[in-house]
């Protein structure tokens, strides 16, 4: 699920060491300032500053310091589109779902012409439990990105929260091909074409050892926990969400796996905050 709103987002491979894209994020940050005064051209550098640290303390695992740090570059620059959609997202990933919805928000009144590129939003919106809102954003999201079965999963979870199974089953989003392994399982699950267990094992099967296969199994035990979740299984759903993140190494959607678990099934054994090592 790319993000183009802005530089992008924090998104990195699983594998790879966060710090080194926060690197490459702030110098496409700072390329792309439009033109301003110098008093807002300070307040931005200064809110970039903030974000930088936001990520560091991010990447440390202190969500608390990188939450109150994200908050400090959002005032700093409150009508900057990049720094609020950055700010929101390391708020999200800090385990502050709630505080993070008000900053995607003015993302969306300020280029309104971008918002079905929000995925973030809608993921943060399923974390609250905003779900009504959270199918809206991934329903506009399919007009600029069709064919990402991720979005397919998250639109089902919200219309199953919202309608009922049966109705998340007669709007599952197509897809012409997700070369990703294993989204096209991933689908055919929402089809009922497919177990979810035969979508744990497509992962495994069609990926060959090392990197690749740890990311596909991430995916699968991800999207089956949501489907769990979709299907009222809050048990499985725990378990499976849990299960991908011994699989996650770095990356959005790992953190979002933590967040939603820790959001949606606060008895699980996932703390909001791990332990740094």
């Amino acid at each position: 699920m790319p993000v183009v709103i802005g530089p992008r987002s924090l998104a990195a491979p699983l594998g790879h060491q966060r710090a080194i894209h926060l690197v490459r994020w702030l110098l496409l940050f700072c390329c792309s300032l439009p033109a301003c005064s110098h008093g807002q051209e300070t307040a931005e550098k200064e809110a970039v500053q903030s974000l930088h640290r936001a990520a560091m303390f991010l990447e440390q695992r202190d969500f608390d310091k990188a939450a109150q740090q994200a908050t400090e570059g959002a005032k700093l620059a409150d009508d900057s589109s990049y720094v609020l959609q950055r700010a929101a997202e390391i708020l999200y990933l800090s385990g502050h779902s709630e505080q993070s919805l008000p900053l995607f928000d003015r993302v969306v009144k300020l280029v309104p012409e971008e918002a079905p590129q929000n995925w973030q939003r809608g993921i943060a919106l399923c974390s609250c439990g905003k779900f009504a809102d959270g199918a809206k954003q991934f329903e506009t999201h399919h007009r600029v990105n069709p064919d990402d079965v991720e979005n397919s999963a998250w639109y089902f979870l919200c219309i199953a929260k919202t309608e009922g199974i049966e109705a998340a089953r007669k709007a599952v989003i197509p897809s012409r091909g997700d070369g990703r392994e294993p989204m096209m399982s991933v689908l055919q699950m929402l089809q009922q074409k497919l177990e979810p267990e035969q979508v744990l094992k497509a992962a495994e099967a069609n990926t060959t050892a090392g990197p690749e296969r740890q990311r596909a199994q991430f995916y699968a035990a991800l999207y089956v926990g949501l489907y769990y979740d979709s299907l009222g299984d809050p048990k499985r759903a725990a378990d499976y969400l849990q299960q991908s993140l011994g699989y996650g190494d770095s990356g959005y959607m790992v953190d979002a796996a933590r967040v939603y678990l820790a959001d949606r099934f606060p008895s699980s054994e996932s703390p909001r905050q791990p332990q740094k090592e």
